[in-house]
């Protein structure tokens, strides 16, 4: 992962890094769409469940109540995205696998950036 997108809470950085290292789980699986579909299963799930630490994490670090609900709805958009490309795959009108795993990795990306390193003042408070 990269050292630029750590936040300095050791539980939740280390589920970026598992979640980073799923993407290159996907990468590897191939063209075969169960596989691609097993995968996202895992990816989904593994990603939901982040969330919601997360979410607990940031209860304790009293964020103001609109950064929790916008960072709340962010990853509820995630979720959404990651739930239809999902759909998507196992209906046959998936993307194809590099394609696929740009764009979640991307989204993550772009939510880690956008969101999750700004709890780096929070967190560096809380220590």
């Amino acid at each position: 992962m990269n050292p630029n997108l750590i936040i300095g809470a050791p539980a939740i950085d280390r589920q970026h890094s598992e979640l980073f290292r799923s993407f290159q789980k996907l990468l590897s699986s191939g063209d075969s769409e169960e596989s691609i579909s097993d995968i996202l299963s895992v990816l989904t799930e593994q990603i939901y469940k982040h969330f919601h630490s997360e979410e607990q994490f940031m209860l304790g670090l009293g964020i103001p109540a609109e950064m929790l609900k916008a960072h709340q709805a962010a990853h509820e958009q995630i979720v959404e995205d990651l739930t239809q490309i999902h759909l998507n795959a196992m209906h046959g009108q998936g993307l194809p696998i590099e394609t696929t795993i740009a764009t979640v990795e991307a989204c993550v990306n772009h939510h880690l950036m956008e969101f999750d390193l700004g709890l780096k003042p929070y967190i560096q408070a809380a220590c």
